[in-house]
């Protein structure tokens, strides 16, 4: 019974803590325009469309294959350090290391943090895909002063 209990207890965990890191990547960081003769000519809306359409050509791009392999290694650092955590605190408190459920909870938090980072870098985590967007909108007559 106290082992069904444990593992119950490290689904619940591992969902707040997939869902916790989700949430981290859900601001959207956009491009702040620079409010020059053509953003003033096409107005904010097709700003925000053409940044849409340059974040799409990014994501298509070798810069976008460039976002999934950081995302995957971010994942990986964050499983490690994780499955670490677990073995040290258990042996800290004066228990045996529980490795199977410690490895099920850094896959899930790992698997988590995957998608969260894959999620923003995708939109703008990564400097290479904010000056990818930032040069298309560049060559569609914008100007980009920073990121919010």
């Amino acid at each position: 019974m106290k082992k069904h209990i444990a593992i119950s207890g490290l689904a619940a965990l591992t969902g707040v803590v997939v869902l916790g890191l989700s949430g981290c990547a859900t601001p959207v960081a956009k491009p702040a325009f620079y409010p020059n003769a053509h953003y003033q000519y096409v107005g904010p809306a097709q700003a925000q469309a053409d940044a849409q359409a340059c974040a799409n050509l990014a994501q298509q791009s070798e810069v976008g294959a460039v976002n999934k392999v950081d995302a995957g290694r971010a994942a990986a650092a964050g499983a490690a350090g994780v499955g670490t955590a677990g073995v040290v605190g258990s042996l800290l408190s004066g228990h045996k290391p529980d490795l199977k459920n410690i490895a099920a909870g850094a896959a899930a938090i790992g698997a988590g943090g995957a998608a969260a980072t894959a999620a923003g870098q995708s939109v703008g985590g990564s400097s290479l895909y904010r000056q990818f967007v930032q040069q298309c909108l560049a060559e569609r007559g914008y100007q980009v002063i920073g990121w919010h």
